[in-house]
């Protein structure tokens, strides 16, 4: 199976799982489903994307409620 097969097996699997109201699932099946398409980017640009994902929730931590 190739990682296009996996990525709309997962898709797939995802949306039953929501239709379904299996939200646990659900979420583990969209997590699958990232990874996979995922694995063809670039590195530096998936840790790129890490490390702003990172500064926003610091600043977003350090705001006062």
């Amino acid at each position: 199976m190739d990682a296009q097969q996996r990525l709309e097996e997962a898709g797939v699997n995802a949306k039953r799982a929501e239709d379904q109201g299996d939200d646990g699932l659900a979420a583990v099946e969209w997590r699958r489903y990232r990874l996979i398409k995922n694995v063809t980017r670039d590195p530096d640009e998936l840790l790129a994307e890490g490390i702003a994902i990172s500064q926003m929730a610091i600043e977003l931590a350090s705001k006062p409620s």
